[in-house]
C-alpha cells in the first residue's frame, strides 16, 4: 500500500507543477497604469515591444476575457492587443484598422479564423496583411480589406502571393456550383 501512495502523492506533485507551470504563462508580469486603466502581462510585452503608447495611445478598457480562456485589450489608436496562451507561443498580437473590422465580420477569434498568429504586416508595399489561425486577412487602399484562406490562399501563395502577378484581393471567396474563386487585382484564382 505504501508504493501506492507514493506513486498517487508523486502523481498528485507532477499535476500541481504542470498547472502552475501552465498556470504561469498566463500570470501577468508588473503591471502599468495609463490613467484609469492598467496593462500587464502578454499584452503589456506586446504593447510595449510594438511601440507603446506613442504608437498605439493609451488603453480605453482594462484587459477583458476573450473566447476559450483567451484576454484582450483596446487603445485609443483603433487598436486592440489580443493573447491566448496556446496560441503563438502565448505571444499577444496587435490587431487594428480596417483588418480589425473585417475579422469583426467573421465572428472575431470565435470565427473561421481564429486568433491573429501575427501582428499587422506590410504586404510587399502593396497595401497590409495580418495572418490567423484559420486564414489571412488583407487590406490595399485601393483593393479593400479583404479575407483569403483554404486552397485558394495555397494556390495564391505559390503564385507570389500580393508581390505577385495578381497582386492584392479585391474581394472576397465567392462560390459558383461546387468551385469557389476569388478576384484579385490581377486575375482569379479558383478551386478545386
Amino acid at each position: 500500500m505504501r508504493i501506492k501512495e507514493r506513486l498517487t502523492a508523486a502523481v498528485v506533485a507532477a499535476m500541481a507543477v504542470a498547472v502552475v507551470g501552465a498556470g504561469q504563462t498566463a500570470v501577468a508580469s508588473a503591471d502599468e497604469t495609463y490613467g484609469e486603466f492598467t496593462v500587464g502581462g502578454r499584452i503589456l510585452d506586446a504593447y510595449k515591444a510594438t511601440g507603446g503608447q506613442e504608437k498605439w495611445g493609451a488603453p480605453t478598457s482594462n484587459e477583458r476575457p476573450a473566447a476559450a480562456y483567451g484576454r484582450f485589450q483596446t487603445f485609443e489608436k483603433d487598436t486592440a492587443f489580443y493573447w491566448k496562451a496556446s496560441v503563438s507561443g502565448g505571444v499577444a498580437h496587435q490587431i487594428g484598422g480596417a483588418i480589425r473590422v473585417k475579422w469583426g465580420t467573421r465572428n472575431w477569434e470565435r470565427g473561421p479564423l481564429g486568433w491573429p498568429t501575427t501582428d499587422e504586416l506590410d504586404a510587399n508595399g502593396k497595401g497590409r496583411k495580418q495572418f490567423f489561425q484559420g486564414g489571412n486577412i488583407y487590406y490595399g487602399a485601393t483593393t479593400g480589406t479583404h479575407v483569403v484562406w483554404g486552397e485558394i490562399l495555397n494556390r495564391w501563395v505559390v503564385r507570389g502571393g500580393p508581390g505577385g502577378p495578381l497582386g492584392l484581393p479585391t474581394g472576397d471567396e465567392f462560390r459558383i456550383g461546387n468551385r469557389f474563386g476569388q478576384n484579385f487585382r490581377g486575375g482569379q484564382v479558383f478551386w478545386p
